[in-house]
């Protein structure tokens, strides 16, 4: 049924349904239906941004359970300022479409990720339309930051192989990925799912988008290492990392090439900053 007062408001715009989906009927009767404007029926799922609110639910007609993902235009927390530059990317930059887009582009490449089946943009409440994306559910329990962070209930020891594992499976797929010329930009370790076979999805692909530059080769392996400037592995597990992304080959240039990006090497002025400061940080206690 549709949700109370749901009459007055605008019908969804800049609807795009993955018409090549077998469940793609049963999506446009869920749109229509008007449920995803009180989502109060769905479970609710733990999300870290408050900027946005995921449900898990079973689409009618169909065997497939699905994740609605809904980003607000004006979160509550967030302060003014931060919200101004929210604002500005929800309106120009529709973040359901760029996820849903990453997400096909992700799927051209084979690129294990998210199945989307639809975006579109509404208001439910408030000026603001927010922005909504329905894509199936990913059969995983565990992402790789909660390896990272050692809570998958395995003791330190098959955590830290299961771990070690993890980290070049996930070299692997960056490598791919990049090979196939396509960035990701916010490699971090919450944005990847780990299934039961240990096959890591993709559960973030707002920011993927292909880069066209092939050559020379070792210009592009260059802005290539700018994508892993969100990787947050410990140390030793970011040089296994770059050891198995390199094809097995050690090389202290390309570390260095690693910890400029990681470190802040796409905004110079800011990296230039912090370098003054840790080096005023270290002839102060050297003076002590």
């Amino acid at each position: 049924m549709p949700a109370s007062g749901s009459n007055r408001l605008p019908p969804p715009r800049r609807v795009l349904i993955a018409e090549d989906q077998p469940e793609a009927h049963a999506v446009r009767q869920f749109i229509a239906s008007d449920q995803w404007r009180s989502p109060g029926s769905f479970e609710p799922l733990i999300t870290r941004n408050p900027r946005y609110r995921l449900y898990e639910f079973s689409l009618v007609g169909t065997q497939t359970r699905c994740i609605l993902k809904i980003a607000r235009a004006a979160p509550e927390t967030y302060r003014p300022a931060r919200l101004l530059g929210v604002w500005f990317s929800h309106l120009t930059r529709d973040p359901a479409r760029r996820a849903y887009r990453g997400a096909r582009l992700l799927a051209r490449h084979g690129i294990p990720t998210f199945r989307p089946l639809a975006c579109w943009r509404a208001r439910t409440a408030g000026f603001w339309p927010d922005s909504f994306l329905l894509y199936a559910k990913i059969n995983a329990r565990f992402s790789l930051r909660d390896f990272l962070l050692g809570a998958t209930g395995l003791s330190p020891e098959e955590n830290a192989q299961s771990l070690a594992m993890l980290t070049e499976s996930f070299a692997d797929l960056v490598a791919h990925m990049h090979r196939q010329g396509v960035l990701h930009n916010d490699l971090a370790c919450g944005n990847f799912l780990v299934d039961d076979h240990n096959l890591i999805h993709v559960i973030d692909a707002d920011h993927v988008r292909y880069s066209p530059l092939r050559w020379p080769p070792g210009l592009k392996r260059f802005f290539d290492l700018n994508d892993l400037r969100r990787l947050n592995l410990h140390e030793p597990l970011q040089r296994i990392f770059l050891h198995r992304y390199l094809g097995g080959r050690h090389s202290n240039f390309w570390w260095r090439v690693f910890l400029f990006w990681h470190r802040g090497g796409n905004r110079p002025i800011r990296w230039l900053l912090r370098q003054v400061r840790l080096r005023a940080a270290l002839a102060a206690r050297s003076d002590e």
